[in-house]
């Protein structure tokens, strides 16, 4: 896979992936992945038949310096620079394809440039910080309390992202979503209404944070959406039901493009 990089603004380059041919699909990663990590398995299944454009975020794997920040409202400069990447490239609406908070971002960009979005499908999502993901969030600190249980993460976020990111990371996220809960707690929520393309929302019945009551409240305020909920899985979709996933994305791109 080849690396591109595009300057965006205030100082900030970012990588991703451009390849193939066909319906361009834009792939949002999560809170310590990349494009690579969290979408790896989809984007070899897709790329054969699709334009697979794939970034890490600012601040995340190669889209290094500057390292991670998460102020306040991250998740509006997070689509902000999607818009920005979509407008360089040109390569004409997308759908994209989001999970966690990127799938927050997707929705966010959606709203904010509907010219760019022809359809998301974003999974892990719900539009607010809610409280049990506050609290659950809350549980990762102090890092240095870590546990076994831990490990294979904390090794993740060091190999993405270098040692000198994985407090930072962990830390400012907790900070960003308690200020955020703060303020009232709103992500994506409030913009919603404004999605103008169809939308699919896919949730783990083992989800914590975005709970049920949160994500069917978003579903029923994008006015061209489908929830569905997904036994036997939790946050990662990809990784608990991947070959479900890859089925529920093949069929929402084929109802696209019969549109």
């Amino acid at each position: 896979m080849h690396r591109f990089w595009q300057a965006i603004g205030d100082g900030v380059q970012i990588s991703y992936l451009d390849e193939g041919h066909g319906q361009p699909l834009l792939f949002l990663h999560g809170f310590t992945g990349t494009a690579e990590a969290d979408h790896g398995l989809l984007i070899e299944k897709l790329r054969t038949t699709n334009r697979i454009i794939a970034p890490d975020l600012r601040g995340y794997g190669a889209s290094r310096p500057p390292n991670r920040d998460f102020p306040p409202d991250f998740y509006q400069r997070d689509a902000a620079d999607m818009a920005h990447l979509l407008d360089k490239l040109a390569c004409g609406p997308v759908v994209v394809l989001g999970f966690s908070d990127g799938a927050e971002v997707s929705l966010l960009l959606a709203a904010m440039r509907p010219d760019l979005v022809r359809g998301v499908v974003a999974w892990g999502v719900c539009g607010v910080i809610s409280p049990e993901e506050l609290g659950a969030v809350q549980s990762w600190l102090p890092v240095s309390a870590w546990g076994a249980e831990r490990q294979a993460w904390k090794a993740n976020i060091i190999e993405r992202h270098g040692a000198e990111q994985l407090e930072s990371m962990i830390t400012g996220w907790v900070a960003a979503a308690r200020a955020i809960r703060k303020r009232g707690g709103d992500v994506s929520f409030n913009a919603a209404n404004h999605i103008q393309c169809p939308v699919l929302l896919l949730n783990g019945d083992g989800e914590v944070g975005n709970t049920p009551r949160d994500v069917s409240r978003l579903a029923e305020r994008i006015p061209h959406s489908r929830l569905e909920f997904i036994h036997s899985c939790g946050h990662a979709i990809q990784r608990d039901q991947p070959d479900l996933l890859i089925d529920y994305i093949d069929r929402f791109l084929a109802v696209l493009g019969d549109e």
